[in-house]
Order: structure tokens, then sequence, then C-alpha cells
């Protein structure tokens, strides 16, 4: 064996095979050109360092962990390399390596016929006796093929293959596509990234939305394309929608309080906006071709989208799931209607000519069922109806709770229809209809002075011993003329019925003075109750709040 063979030798056997020799035999020819303490010093370090250049026992060590060495280099000068990579260069006996500042020289002149850059050097690391300097000795020389042909050779060879082996395959055709800067090279590596991801999908036992996510969550560390991701997580949720559909629990309409946060499509449409970025994003328009599309085939149609139709499908999958998570939490009654809509308007701004049905649908639902309403709560009902122009609405629901009320007020005889009147009066501004109710109320008591005051207010005269309406006589001198520019308040004082918000003197003026009066103090307030009676019947009971140290008094409440 000759010297250049036997410093080969030490680099084509494993690591741990030359250390074992080199503990047994001080004199190993690994070690004839060291002196038996340097080598005992150097063996950990030469084992360490080297390791991944001898990684296989058959290949020649990268050019790029070659040059990783560059620091230890001055180390090795007479240890033998084999070496593959990139050549630059090549003037006659002498050629630079590509990204290695060390020049490569032989002792002859170096012939390359093929047009390959890729070259496999033996040789050794030596030193320039006049100057010093590093270069690279070069024993032999061959030419291999390029990384392209070489990747498609590797591609061949796995065929199918595992997932593995073309990860593994990626991983060295991005690694060197990076070294020497070889842009097909790393978009090579992504291919067969993807063919072992694809692999790996096809292999999975049951295609679930854990599994997909799983996969989905790899592409980034793969360096793969975001839009294959979210591609994968929108099958996800299609997979987990339909699966959703078919198990989840309805929800009891019934109960006091519904909780959405708390509904499984809820959560599902939540976790659904946090990963596909155009779910959330208001869409006006959407093309029915598109839409009509995706409805037929969701997946494959979101495959194909390009990006920016990608969003606007994102939208058209959250509205989807929105509507059929507002759906089962809607009254079929109509009862709940502005809670739907506020979801709607939440949820789906582009439907809120939407929200506004669901609206309109709860009002009508109040109104069909307002003689059941307290009086606050018909107010509020009413003032609703005449906010959204409905005013023949509001009318039916006053009503409704007058024609309630009239049944147990007729109980309380002239007392009830005094007060049936001045409801009439304020709730409708109805003064026939009043005039009317207190007429009937003085046949019954004739010299009622109540009576007789609210129908001169009314403008009615008694003539000939008759009250006649001021319709059949409108220059009777007792009738109201008209006030102008008369506020809503003013007009209740005037009709003598009391309203929330008047002051003491205010009601004074409205209804007099109470029949009894009640005052509860409390820290900073004083509570009182005025109670106006008919007889023995409470015709009205008003609350009024005082506020000594804030100088302030107000009717709170009217019952």
């Amino acid at each position: 064996m000759t010297e250049n063979q036997t410093r080969l030798s030490f680099f084509q056997v494993p690591s741990a095979e030359c250390k074992v020799q080199s503990a047994k035999d001080k004199t190993n020819s690994c070690f004839r050109e060291f002196p038996f303490a340097l080598c005992t010093a150097l063996l950990p370090l030469i084992v360490v360092l080297l390791t991944p250049a001898i990684a296989t026992a058959a290949g020649a060590q990268s050019l790029q962990s070659f040059v990783e060495l560059k620091p230890k280099w001055p180390d090795f000068v007479g240890s033998p390399f084999r070496i593959e990579g990139h050549y630059s260069i090549l003037v006659r006996d002498t050629l630079r390596m590509k990204n290695c500042d060390l020049s490569f020289k032989a002792s002859q002149p170096i012939k390359l016929l093929g047009s390959s850059k890729v070259i496999e050097v033996s040789g050794r690391l030596a030193k320039e006796a006049t100057s010093g300097k590093l270069y690279f000795e070069i024993d032999q020389i061959r030419q291999l093929p390029t990384d392209l042909q070489t990747l498609a050779e590797r591609e061949r060879a796995i065929a199918r293959g595992t997932p593995m082996q073309w990860y593994e395959l990626a991983e060295w055709a991005k690694t060197r596509g990076k070294f020497y800067n070889d842009e097909e090279l790393i978009d090579r590596a992504q291919i067969a990234n993807r063919k072992g991801l694809n692999l790996e999908r096809q292999e999975l036992k049951e295609l679930t939305p854990a599994a997909l996510r799983t996969l989905a969550s790899r592409i980034p560390e793969l360096g793969l394309e975001d839009s294959l991701r979210l591609d994968w997580l929108h099958e996800s949720y299609w997979l987990e929608w339909e699966s959703l559909q078919k198990s989840v629990l309805k929800v009891d309409l019934t109960a006091d309080e519904i909780d959405v946060a708390k509904d499984p499509v809820f959560q599902f449409l939540n976790r659904l906006d946090k990963t596909l970025p155009g779910a959330k994003t208001h869409v006006e328009e959407v093309l029915p071709l598109l839409a009509n599309e995706y409805r037929r085939s969701s997946v494959l149609t979101y495959h194909n989208a390009s990006d920016a139709k990608r969003r606007t499908l994102d939208r058209l999958f959250h509205i989807e799931i929105a509507k059929a998570a507002i759906s089962r939490v809607k009254k079929t009654d109509g009862s709940n209607g502005s809670e739907i809509a506020t979801l709607i308007d939440e949820l789906i701004a582009e439907q809120h000519e939407l929200a506004e049905k669901h609206r309109e649908a709860e009002l009508v639902f109040q109104v069909q069922n307002s003689a059941t309403l307290t009086r606050n709560q018909l107010g509020d009902v009413v003032q609703r109806c005449r906010d959204r122009k409905q005013e023949p609405l509001a009318k039916e629901a006053i009503t409704r709770w007058l024609t309630r009320r009239e049944v147990s007020l007729r109980k309380d005889g002239v007392t009830g229809l005094i007060q049936l009147a001045d409801e009439r009066l304020a709730l409708l501004q109805d003064q026939p209809g009043a005039g009317a109710l207190l007429l009937e109320a003085l046949q019954v008591a004739p010299k009622n002075e109540d009576i007789l005051e609210r129908l001169k207010k009314l403008g009615y005269q008694e003539v000939n011993g008759q009250w006649v309406a001021p319709q059949t006589n409108p220059l009777a001198p007792n009738a109201p003329l008209p006030v102008a520019n008369e506020t809503d308040l003013e007009r209740f004082i005037r009709l003598g019925v009391p309203k929330i918000g008047m002051t003491p003197a205010q009601l004074l003026k409205c209804l007099g003075s109470p029949q009894s009066l009640t005052r509860v103090a409390t820290s900073g307030r004083v509570t009182e109750t005025w109670t106006y009676r008919d007889g023995t019947t409470v015709r009205y009971s008003v609350t009024v709040e005082r506020r000594p140290g804030r100088g302030t008094a107000e009717v709170v409440a009217v019952q």
C-alpha cells in the first residue's frame, strides 16, 4: 500500500473503527505522519470534526461541510480528503471550487470534457513552502452529473418511495440549492417535499379534520407555499362542518336565556374566523356564478381558486355557518327578533335588511301580545313603533292594551270609566272616545265634579240639560282653543294625565293635591308616593323622587 493510499483509506472507514484502531496500535498507518503524542491529543477532535464528512463510508465529503471546517484546516495539513462540489474556474492545473477560497492544484493539466460543473477531487491539504499558504493538492479528479441530473436519478430510484425518502431528498436539494444559489434546485426541493406530504396524506387510514390540520401545520417548516396550508385547512373545516351538522343537538328555545358562546356551531364559527383570512372581511357583492360553483363543490372550487377569490370564498363559508348558527337560536314566533337582528348585524353585516325584518317581526309579536304588557312596557313598544315609522302598529298595540284594560276598569264603575277616558286621551288622543266614556260615567254620577271638569276641558257644553260634543257646536265659548307649539308634557298637564319626568309643581297642576302622601327617606334620597283616589278606588299612584343634595325632584313612576 502506498503512502497516498494509506492516507485515503483513513477517510474511507467509519470514525468509530478508526478510533478503536488508534487506541490499540499507536503506530497505525492512519497516524504514520504524526508523532504519537500529537495523534493522541488530536484523535477526539478529528473524530468529532470529520463525522459529518464521513457519514457514509462510500460517499465523498460535500464541499459545504469541508468549508465549514475552515478554522481547523491548518490542523489537517497532510490529511487526505475526498470532496465533491461545484468548480467555478479551471486554468490548466489549478481550479477554484465555488464558495471556497482555497486553490486546488494538480501535478499535471486538468482536463474536464463534459458540461457539468460538479466534480469529485481526492487529495490532501498542503502548505506552500515559501509563503506558508494553504492549498489542496489533487491526486485524482473526476467529473460527476449535474445536481439536477443527480436529483432526477434519485427521484427515479425511490419511485413512489416513502414520505421520509422524499423529505430526505428535498433536504439534500434545498441545502445544496442554498449553498450554490441554485433557485431551480430549491424549487425542485419543494416539489419533493410536496410529494412526501401528499404520500403522508394518501397513507392516512382516515381523512379526519384533525389529521389534515396536523399535516397542514407542517407545511411552513417544509417551506411549501401558504396557499396549500390554507387549502387543507379549508378542507378540514368543511369535513368538520359536515360532521357537526349530523351530530349537534338542537337548542332549547324555551330556556330563559340562550348562551350562544357555549353553542357548538357558534364556537365552530369562531374558530373558522380565526383560521381563514377572508372569513371576517365583508363582501358587498359576490358573482352568482362563483357562489353557485362554491355551493355545489366547495372543496374543489376553493382548491382551484386564486388567493383573491379564496378570500371571497372564506366569507361565503363564514356566512353559511353564521346563518346556520343564528337560525338555531331564532324563535319561530319572532319574539327574540332584536337579538337575532343584533347577531346578523354583528356576523353578517352585508345582510342588514334581513336584520331589520327580524326587528319588525319582534315588534309585530309585541304588538300582538301588548294586552299583557305593563303601562311602561306598552310605552316602550309604542315608542319603538313610532321610531320605525309604524304608526298603525303603535295604534294597534294601544288599542289591544286598552281593550283588555277596559274589561278590568269597567268593574270599578265611575272611577274606572274616568281613568279609562284619561288613558284613551293620553295614549290615542281620542277625544270623541274619551268623551263617550265620560258621558257614560255621567249617566251614573251626574254631579261628579271630575267628570264635569274633564268634559269642559274637551269642549263639551251643557245645552238644555244635555252635554253637547264640540263637533256639533264648534263655536261654543267653552271649547278650548288649540295651543300653539304645545309640548307633550304641557298637553298631558292640560288633559290631567300624569307622566314620568314631571316636577312636583307640574304634578300639582295636572292632578291637584293627592288624597294621601307617604315619604321614605334614605341616604341622599327621599321617595314620596302620591296617591289619588276616586272614593275607595286608587286612580293614580305616583312616585316622586327627591334628591335634596342636588335640589332636584321628579316623577319616576306612574301606576
